[in-house]
This record gives structure tokens, sequence and C-alpha cells, in this order.
């Protein structure tokens, strides 16, 4: 299993979230979880995400 999938399952135990109680659990539970999963799929670039501030910063030049 690939560390993105274990810790969202890890997150998701921890809200005692599932497949199975899904549409009983309350939109502030998933809601968090939600927000984890969309920031854990931009930091890994496969969806589209706010720039941070120095995200692509590169070092500076020795001539400086």
């Amino acid at each position: 299993m690939d560390t993105l999938a274990a810790d969202l399952a890890h997150e998701a135990r921890q809200l005692n979230l599932s497949a199975l109680n899904m549409a009983a659990s309350p939109e502030e539970v998933v809601r968090p979880f939600a927000q984890v999963v969309l920031n854990e799929l931009a930091a890994r670039g496969l969806l589209d995400s706010e720039p941070t501030v120095g995200c692509w910063a590169r070092p500076r030049s020795g001539s400086h």
C-alpha cells in the first residue's frame, strides 16, 4: 500500500469514517477529511491548487 493510501486510511479511522457509514456521517466530520484528501492530492500534483509561497523557489545563484 502506498503512503498516501495508508495516511488517508489512518485519518478516516481516526474520524470513524468508512464506506459503510458515509451516508450517516456528519458534515462536520466529512468536510475536514475531504479537505485533507484534496490537499494531499494537490501536494502530489494530481489536482490544481493555489501556489504556495516558496514552493517553486530555486536556490540563489552564487553570483549574488
